[in-house]
């Protein structure tokens, strides 16, 4: 790995230093192939080391001038305030308005009361219509409702608001 690591090193040194002397990424590439080869014994192809010569080069170019910096030293220079933008404050310059998650809601208090009344009803359900304690039974069920559901007072008030009934 060590000797994949040098080659790598020694390649990037090369074609830097072949572009600060003005050679052309074609006469680069011929050049460093041949002492790649002699030196780490492998074969890269001078193409490649030719393109990569010609990337190199393009980062080095740029058509953008670099801004002058002329300050005033006569004004006090402070930190500038960082801006704090919200989804709703103006954003200054050119662009889209950033994207922002939706607030998270509140998750909901976790209740197994439909399922376990979804049971309760599939387990009644299993009792056959023939069964001489299918009604006692099915009272017990109904006075166990009764006394724990029915009696509850916020239960009694929606019933006397949505359904008109009082129980």
């Amino acid at each position: 790995m060590a000797h994949q690591e040098a080659c790598q090193v020694y390649i990037e040194q090369e074609i830097k230093e072949g572009l600060a002397q003005g050679k052309t990424p074609y006469s680069i590439g011929k050049d460093l192939s041949a002492w790649v080869e002699k030196l780490f014994e492998t074969s890269i192809p001078a193409s490649t080391l030719e393109r990569r010569a010609r990337r190199d080069q393009e980062k080095l170019r740029t058509n953008v001038r670099t801004p002058i910096n002329t300050c005033n030293h006569s004004q006090n220079h402070e930190k500038p305030q960082n801006q704090q933008v919200t989804p709703k404050s103006p954003i200054a310059g050119p662009g889209r308005l950033p994207k922002y998650a939706p607030e998270p809601k509140a998750p909901k208090p976790y209740s197994c009361a439909r399922q376990m009344a979804d049971i309760a009803i599939s387990q009644l359900s299993r009792i056959p219509y023939g069964d001489h304690k299918r009604k006692e039974e099915g009272q017990k069920v109904i006075d166990w409702i009764n006394d724990n559901l029915l009696n509850d007072e916020k239960w009694r008030k929606k019933c006397r608001k949505q359904y008109g009934i009082d129980m």
